[in-house]
């Protein structure tokens, strides 16, 4: 990446998360206009359930509407332990669900240039061979402990086809 100004705006839904907090971390740390560090010019917002409940199709645009992203980077999730994903597996899968529509349609709607959606290890079969890689994804059911959380990522997959 060059140290070239621009006018993006990156919105990383689930910025709070793990791997939101880690792209935060790079974003701040990294020199401006370094391979890992931010352009000149660009603003980075770090979104939490905070800025906007994103199971809610109105709370999604409002966010969208004040940051006016150019660019996505969606991980935001309802997330759970081990016991909690296999209790509540249709509430993990309509939930997540009803995240990933909101995001993807409200950021198609509002013609982001681009989204780069992060999946999870859970989308793969339970049962396959290794080394993993994305055309493995619908080749079997996910384990049973992630099944509704599982099934939710893997339609971010199908969605941006």
């Amino acid at each position: 990446m060059s140290s070239q100004s621009t006018n993006d705006v990156i919105l990383v839904t689930g910025g709070t998360g793990l791997v939101g907090s880690a792209i935060q971390h790079i974003i701040e740390t990294e020199p401006v206009g370094s391979r890992f560090g931010k352009r000149l010019g660009e603003t980075w917002i770090f979104a939490s359930s905070k800025d906007a409940d994103l199971r809610d199709r109105e709370q999604t645009q409002k966010m969208f509407e004040k940051y006016k992203p150019t660019h996505v980077i969606h991980l935001g999730a309802l997330v759970g332990g081990l016991f909690k994903n296999m209790k509540y597996k249709l509430t993990f899968l309509r939930e997540n669900t009803l995240i990933n529509d909101n995001v993807l349609h409200t950021a198609y709607e509002n013609q982001v240039k681009k989204v780069i959606s992060c999946l999870s290890t859970c989308v793969f079969p339970d049962k396959v061979t290794y080394p993993l890689d994305e055309t493995k994804i619908h080749l079997g059911l996910p384990h049973e402990s992630n099944f509704g959380y599982a099934h939710a990522k893997r339609m971010v997959d199908v969605a941006n086809q």
